[in-house]
C-alpha cells in the first residue's frame, strides 16, 4: 500500500512539472498592428488605374490595323454618371505614356444623370460631336457603349444629345437612332485572348 501510494505522488508531481513547462497564455493584451492606409497606394481618381470598374480606351493603331477599343481599370463607384465622368475624363499620365488615347470631345458633359429602364441605360450629352469625322465618332460612340454596357444591369445604350434623339453609327458604318449595344462594334475592342501556340509538327 505504501508503494502505492509513493508512485501516485511521483505521478501527480510529474504532471505538475509538465504542466508548469508548457507554454502559457498571455494575460495582458498585445496591441495588434495599426491597419496600413497605404496597402493599396495613394487613394485613387477617376483617372487612376486602379479599382474593378472598367472604361474603354483607344490603343494607337498599328500599321495594318485600325485603332482598336482597350479596357482599363477604374476606381470610382459602379454607377453610371461615375464610370461616365471617368470615360470622359480620358487617359491618364501613365496611359498616356502608353499611347492610349480617347476619341471623346474633352468638353463633353453629361447633362443628366443617366437613367435606366429595363436594361436600357439613356445617357444625354453636351453637343460635342459634331467636329468628328465619321471615323472617330464611330470610336467614340464605341467608347461609350462599351463601357456603359460593363455596368451591371447595363446591356444596351440610348445616347442623345441636350435631349434629344439621334442617329449614330454601327460598326458596320450604317446609322440606326436605336439602343446600341457591344454587339454593335464587332472588331474594335482589343482581344485579351492569348494567341494559341502553334501545333508542333509530327516527328519522323
Amino acid at each position: 500500500m505504501a508503494r502505492a501510494r509513493r508512485l501516485l505522488a511521483l505521478t501527480v508531481l510529474m504532471a505538475s512539472v509538465g504542466s508548469a513547462c508548457a507554454i502559457q497564455p498571455e494575460t495582458a493584451p498585445n496591441d495588434l498592428p495599426a491597419e496600413r492606409s497605404d496597402v493599396f497606394g495613394d487613394p485613387a481618381t477617376g483617372d487612376e488605374a486602379a479599382g474593378t470598374n472598367r472604361v474603354y480606351l483607344l490603343v494607337p493603331a498599328d500599321t495594318d490595323q485600325p485603332e482598336r477599343l482597350r479596357s482599363v481599370l477604374r476606381d470610382v463607384p459602379a454607377e453610371p454618371a461615375a464610370v461616365l465622368e471617368s470615360l470622359f475624363a480620358g487617359p491618364n499620365t501613365a496611359e498616356r505614356d502608353e499611347g492610349l488615347d480617347t476619341a471623346i470631345p474633352a468638353d463633353v458633359d453629361l447633362l443628366s444623370t443617366p437613367r435606366t429602364v429595363g436594361e436600357v441605360l439613356t445617357i444625354d450629352v453636351s453637343d460635342v460631336f459634331d467636329a468628328l469625322n465619321t471615323d472617330s465618332l464611330q470610336l467614340a460612340v464605341a467608347q461609350i457603349v462599351n463601357t456603359a454596357t460593363t455596368i451591371e444591369g447595363v446591356r444596351a445604350v440610348q445616347l442623345r444629345v441636350g435631349g434629344e434623339p439621334r442617329v449614330w453609327p454601327l460598326g458596320t458604318g450604317e446609322l440606326t437612332d436605336r439602343p446600341l449595344t457591344a454587339y454593335d462594334y464587332p472588331g474594335l475592342v482589343e482581344s485579351s485572348q492569348p494567341a494559341f501556340p502553334g501545333i508542333p509538327s509530327p516527328v519522323g
